[in-house]
């Protein structure tokens, strides 16, 4: 079976981070980068300790001056690349790109915006930064760099720290016009989690309490990383005691299928083919997947952003590989002849399955499925993979059982995009809606996945 992938018309801010109006990102930069401008004339702007590193990083080397200055000089003088993708070229250099980075990483939490045409998120505010500056071939290189990622992981990590899982966020939680709980969020909220049949609302859906401030919800990461009341019955296991049936690890849309998987493959290229030992980082049972299937979906802003099991088995190994945060291959890049992508790294779901930061787990069914791998990968703003303690098993450490269906771990700061890869001779038989491009909602998780034929 070749990949089976969305064709390029399907893209435009696939996951609902950005908005789909560019005139409301256009009016969210403006307003921030005003703002930003403002507090450095009048001497309110400091740089957080992060921020200065990054800043000595890039001047510490001949090397990284230069492809974060020629980052903004490669972005075409011409429209529509003349300005950037909220419509104005407002991030002036790499300096100015750091002011506005310090003012979000302590000022700054994902805002719901409602507008005529309906909703519109600003879930990654960094990445609406960057986005242009990520096709550029002096960004490619630049994004891709280890030092630089690492100064960037300590960046939102601390962002995450101070502002998202604080109460300092909670001023969004809210049930104003633009609030996380204002009618037109929840509406969308419920749309999206009422696949099932049910015509459920938020408070009947997830844990809360609306007679309390902010409906009880401790922080923005809180609320994110919410979780289902009544789990058993609003999302069901599939087959529980059939060992056959695989289940939808993520509340997510199926993204590619692809069969027959190398080793390593042109993952940078058109139609990014995966390469399995990259993406498991060269784990030493990687060989045991090369032949075999690998199966992708994304995340919406909207989804549950809790991983699940999709077998029965005993987790033998798990570990957060550390990645990139901010890099698109440059075939979505301003080498493509149809242009940039506008909305980076939305085309580039398979390409960060390899260099992205990403959770990675290997469970053994001890059934006829064999070892499955499943790799759940942080995209842009979104890179913050933890793996619940219990499920923490280093190389050689004794193996844990899990159950299909147990929660295994979770994206904070939204989701992005999984995969479950599967060993080689082993023939799946997938629901109709595993395919891309047929299912017209999220597929609900633990449910019905794929069913092994042997």
């Amino acid at each position: 079976m070749a990949n089976i992938v969305p064709q390029p018309h399907h893209f435009r801010r696939i996951g609902g981070w950005l908005p789909q109006d560019p005139k409301t990102l256009l009016d969210w930069v403006k307003k921030l980068v005003t703002e930003v401008d403002h507090k450095k004339k009048h001497g309110f702007l400091s740089w957080p300790k992060e921020i200065q590193h990054l800043n000595n990083l890039i001047e510490g080397t001949s090397e990284l001056r230069m492809l974060a200055s020629a980052m903004f000089d490669e972005v075409p003088n011409k429209p529509p690349y003349d300005k950037d993708p909220t419509g104005n070229k407002q991030i002036r250099s790499y300096k100015h790109m750091l002011d506005v980075f310090a003012h979000i990483m302590e000022n700054v939490t994902p805002k719901w915006t409602n507008n005529p045409q309906g909703q519109d998120l600003i879930g990654f505010p960094f990445n609406a930064i960057l986005d242009w500056l990520m096709a550029t071939p002096s960004g490619y290189a630049f994004f891709l760099k280890r030092e630089v990622n690492a100064s960037l992981k300590a960046i939102l990590d601390k962002w995450k720290i101070d502002v998202l899982q604080t109460d300092k966020s909670l001023h969004v939680i809210t049930t104003d016009d633009d609030g996380w709980l204002s009618k037109a969020a929840l509406k969308k909220i419920e749309d999206d989690t009422n696949i099932t049949g049910t015509k459920l609302t938020f408070a009947q859906l997830f844990e809360c309490d609306p007679d309390k401030a902010h409906w009880g919800f401790r922080s923005w990461d809180d609320f994110f990383t919410r979780t289902f009341r009544n789990f058993d019955t609003i999302r069901p296991i599939a087959y529980p005691k059939d060992p056959k049936w695989i289940v939808s690890s993520c509340e997510s849309k199926p993204w590619a299928l692809q069969t027959d998987v190398k080793a390593y493959d042109s993952f940078w290229l058109k139609g990014q083919p995966y390469g399995v030992a990259e993406m498991m980082d060269h784990h030493e049972e990687s060989s045991k997947f090369v032949g075999g299937t690998v199966y992708q979906a994304f995340l919406s802003a909207t989804s549950y952003h809790r991983w699940h099991s999709p077998v029965t088995g005993k987790v033998v190994f798990s570990k957060v590989i550390d990645g990139t945060y901010f890099s698109e291959p440059t075939i979505n890049g301003f080498t493509n002849p149809d242009g940039p992508d506008p909305a980076a790294p939305d085309k580039a779901q398979g390409y960060i399955t390899h260099v992205a930061t990403r959770a990675m787990y290997l469970i053994d069914t001890e059934s006829p499925i064999g070892l499955v791998c499943g790799i759940y990968v942080g995209m842009a703003d979104v890179s913050s993979c933890e793996i619940l303690e219990k499920f923490q098993v280093k190389k050689g450490g004794k193996a844990v059982e899990v159950k299909k269906g147990e929660e295994i771990g979770m994206f904070h700061h939204g989701g992005s995009t999984h995969c479950l890869v599967f060993e080689k001779g082993l023939k799946l038989k997938w629901i109709k809606e595993a395919y891309p491009d047929v299912s017209k909602t999220n597929l609900a998780i633990r449910s019905e996945l794929a069913y092994a034929e042997v």
